[in-house]
């Protein structure tokens, strides 16, 4: 599950940066379904945030302001994930 889980989450902080929530959750949908086809086994319901989320880090921005919302946090780890600076929004 391990290579497939990864693509997913390569794949979101590569792309899904400039996209709002809902589009981020219909890029994460469409690309399991891809991979699934493709014959590469993904863990059912993944996301960059589970594969790529701390826990602790994450309750550490929200102590320093960031607002819990999943947009926001997506944007925190695609942030600290990212060698250069990502193209993104942030409402």
């Amino acid at each position: 599950m391990l290579t497939g889980d990864c693509l997913v989450a390569a794949g979101m902080v590569s792309y899904a940066g400039p996209f709002t929530a809902v589009y981020r959750d219909q890029l994460e949908t469409l690309w399991r379904n891809s991979i699934k086809k493709m014959g590469v086994k993904v863990t059912n319901g993944i996301t960059m945030r589970k594969v790529l989320g701390n826990d602790v880090t994450i309750r550490q921005w929200a102590v320093a302001g960031l607002p819990s919302d999943n947009l926001s946090i997506e944007n925190g780890i695609i942030m600290f994930g990212s060698r250069r600076w990502p193209l993104m929004i942030d409402p």
